[in-house]
């Protein structure tokens, strides 16, 4: 080619890609790689972060007044305690009274005596279900109810 006709580097188009130049292009990737390495080592960061900030509790302030004490002891509802007592009762027999079912009903009512087995008796129960219970006047609990299924 004859030296006029060559066009110097300077002087020549970048190079296209699909009408985008390539050196725009390749800014881009490196900015979104950039973007995507910060967002990745952020997490971290913030943990590091919250982990040595501490918690944020604030003291409460001193009250002039006095607060007043509850001394009496809130009693638990019974119902599920009953509910496990009648149901072990039930399935146990004054016949038997080393089985797991006897030991149980002993252990939590022991003054309770186990029931005697009699051949024309209810099958054992498939379900008990505490359905009620009150408390009294002087804090003691009664479960008055209970829904007992059976098997057939």
């Amino acid at each position: 080619m004859p030296p006029g006709k060559q066009a110097s580097e300077s002087d020549a188009a970048p190079p296209m890609a699909a009408g985008a130049r390539l050196e725009t292009m390749r800014r881009r990737v490196r900015l979104s790689r950039l973007a995507l390495l910060t967002a990745i080592a952020a997490g971290p960061v913030a943990l590091g972060v919250a982990v040595m900030s501490g918690p944020t509790t604030g003291a409460a302030a001193p009250s002039d007044q006095p607060t007043a004490v509850r001394t009496a002891a809130a009693a638990a509802d019974p119902a599920g305690y009953a509910q496990v007592f009648v149901d072990a009762w039930l399935r146990s027999s004054a016949d038997d009274a080393n089985s797991a079912q006897a030991r149980l009903a002993q252990s939590l009512a022991p003054d309770v005596d186990l029931p005697d087995s009699v051949a024309s008796a209810q099958p054992k129960p498939a379900t008990v279900t505490a359905v009620r219970s009150a408390q009294r006047e002087d804090g003691e609990w009664a479960a008055a109810t209970a829904q007992v299924s059976w098997v057939a």
